[in-house]
């Protein structure tokens, strides 16, 4: 290797996780990020740790950014960071301790990030930039920036569609922005002055290290599911185990439960799908008639895109939930899942909330060793209501059979008819596809051939 050569090696984590899946405000390009940058190197308690208040100053006084969309990059930002299990438990123990606004800001204000981390963030919200050049006639040709190769015409669009799941284009993002980089990075008197290059001015490279490290190194699962190419009729996955993050892109007619997702799970280009998960952050676009039953501190997240989207109560339990909800720190409350956020549409129209009369509990068919006996935090009381209310019709329903005291024949012509009358629900009600998939595949055998 050269003396005077740089390795770079862009983080996934930062890019997957962190670049939101939507056309960035035009207040975080880089001629705003260059001001932010001197403002908080001028104004005490903003660097180089930024709190929160001087952050929805800048953003909200300084940007005219929207107060939740200022709270949405601080708070994803700080999803990022290596905390530990214990320490998140503890601030949703404070968050929830919250019973008003002005309480709740108070115990934001408490939280504090890196500034020069925080600025390579905002400016990584350009991963998702549309221009305007590009799409109405493509690629510069030919093109002097740094381009990755691609196997085929269909594959780049596919790449060009989900940037953050594609390392390619994390690399040609930031060695097409490098300059850009490292002019927030610097100090303001070391900036270039007119007609003189960056190269030339003298930059402390032996920060870049620690300012890229956005996630702490250790293992992680990284799920990614992608079920375009399957010709099931319906899919049950489940996942009863602790996970980082969850991709869950074009699928289609499939039951999703998860185990505790660390950061985030994104939801892509899906149809027909319910997911099932505790998760620090969700995130749904471009997808259509998904019921998404969630556990969640932060509020859900809409992109642009969506339609039919059904937001319910998490409802399930199985034995070892509490524990690996504990192992990443996550907490029953505080629970956000009915307080979608809406960002980059005003499509109110494309989520509803589940309705109780709509709602059923679900069961995991796994035994497992675990103290976890009941759907973690509960359920809301109108969900409560309706379930115990079906219960009631139950007992009551058993209570009149019993008593009828039916001879043999009789009881055998009630069976079938419950049975006819079940089926004809399921076909009714669309569950009986969800039946006939349980059913396990039947083998076909090939006659042997007889050799004589």
């Amino acid at each position: 290797m050269e003396e005077d050569s740089v390795s770079i090696w862009p983080r996934m984590e930062p890019f997957l996780l962190g670049a939101l899946q939507v056309a960035p405000s035009s207040k975080l390009g880089l001629h705003y990020l260059r001001k932010m940058a001197t403002y908080v190197r001028t104004r005490e308690g903003s660097f180089p740790m930024l709190g929160w208040p001087m952050w929805r100053h800048i953003a909200c006084g300084k940007l005219q950014l929207p107060d939740d969309l200022a709270w949405l990059y601080f708070e994803t930002f700080d999803l990022l960071q290596g905390h530990t299990a214990e320490e998140r438990l503890e601030w949703a123990e404070c968050l929830s301790q919250c019973s008003s606004k002005t309480e709740l800001d108070q115990q934001r204000s408490k939280m504090s990030v890196d500034t020069l981390q925080f600025l390579l963030f905002l400016y990584i919200q350009q991963l998702n930039r549309v221009s305007l050049r590009t799409s109405l006639i493509g690629e510069e040709w030919p093109s002097h920036r740094a381009r990755s190769p691609s196997p085929s015409d269909r594959e780049s669009k596919t790449s060009s569609q989900n940037k953050n799941w594609d390392d390619q284009a994390h690399l040609s993002f930031v060695l097409n922005h490098l300059a850009e980089i490292l002019e927030l990075l610097v100090e303001p008197g070391h900036l270039p002055k007119s007609g003189q290059s960056l190269r030339d001015c003298q930059v402390s490279v032996t920060i870049i290290p620690s300012v890229y490290k956005f996630c702490p190194e250790k293992k992680t699962y990284v799920g990614h599911t992608n079920r375009e190419n399957c010709v099931l009729a319906y899919s049950y996955i489940i996942v009863s185990q602790q996970i980082m993050s969850v991709s869950l892109d074009k699928c289609r007619d499939s039951l999703v439960i998860l185990g505790p997702v660390e950061t985030s799970v994104h939801i892509h280009s899906c149809q027909n799908v319910r997911i099932v998960c505790v998760a620090r952050r969700i995130i749904i676009g471009a997808s259509s008639r998904c019921t998404i039953h969630s556990l969640t501190p932060t509020r859900p997240l809409l992109l642009p895109g969506n339609s039919d989207i059904v937001l319910g109560p998490f409802h399930t339990f199985y034995p070892s939930l509490e524990d690996h909800m504990a192992s990443v720190g996550l907490a029953v409350v505080p629970n956000l899942w009915d307080q979608p956020l809406l960002l980059g549409t005003e499509d109110f129209a494309c989520f509803r909330l589940l309705l109780p009369a709509e709602f059923n509990s679900l069961v995991i068919p796994f035994q497992m060793e675990g103290d976890t006996c009941e759907v973690p935090g509960g359920l809301p009381a109108p969900y409560q209501a309706t379930l115990e209310e079906k219960q009631k019709k139950i007992q009551s329903w058993q209570k009149t059979v019993m008593e009828a005291r039916l001879n043999k024949d009789q009881k055998q012509q009630f069976e079938e008819l419950v049975t006819l009358k079940f089926h004809e629900w399921l076909l009714k009600s669309g569950n009986r596809k969800e039946i006939d998939s349980l059913i396990p595949p039947q083998l076909t055998s090939v006659p042997a051939k007889c050799i004589n």
